[in-house]
């Protein structure tokens, strides 16, 4: 079995000079369910959850907390998925960005196009809620390219 284990700046691995540090997974919904599905799973991964609701806030979050990856509801009311995909833009091009589309072809679409637009680099579409196993394959990729997590044998 694996697991992700956070490990400090002080943790040294043989024959490695990396290093390894917690970051934050933005969660832009307003779905209480959607949030309640998500953060176990973050949970399991040790990893800090940000959720925001509004633009502002989201800039603010992207400064501050140096998110490794944001998972975004592409029909928010007060904040949709496109919107998110632009503040995501403003702060880093390759920002890995879940988009829960719920597998309407016309949103996924315009996601494709709102990417190309603003130059994203790693915008993901879901087709409904992510179960625990893509959502775990999400999130490790993310980390990796963040160069936050690592997987060790428990």
């Amino acid at each position: 079995m694996i697991a992700s284990r956070i490990f400090s700046l002080d943790h040294a691995f043989p024959g490695t000079t990396s290093t390894t540090h917690q970051r934050a997974v933005v969660i832009v919904c307003e779905d209480p369910d959607t949030i309640e599905q998500l953060t176990p799973i973050c949970e399991f991964l040790d990893l800090k959850i940000e959720v925001v609701a509004g633009g502002a806030e989201l800039d603010h979050v992207l400064r501050e907390c140096n998110p490794m990856a944001v998972v975004a509801g592409v029909d928010n009311e007060v904040q949709d998925g496109f919107q998110t995909m632009k503040q995501a833009a403003r702060y880093r091009h390759d920002l890995p960005i879940l988009l829960l589309t719920a597998g309407d072809p016309v949103l996924m679409g315009a996601a494709d196009a709102v990417q190309s637009v603003w130059g994203l680099t790693s915008v993901t579409c879901t087709e409904a809620r992510p179960i625990a196993g893509p959502m775990i394959a999400f999130l490790f990729d993310a980390g990796r390219r963040a160069g936050c997590m690592r997987l060790i044998a428990v």
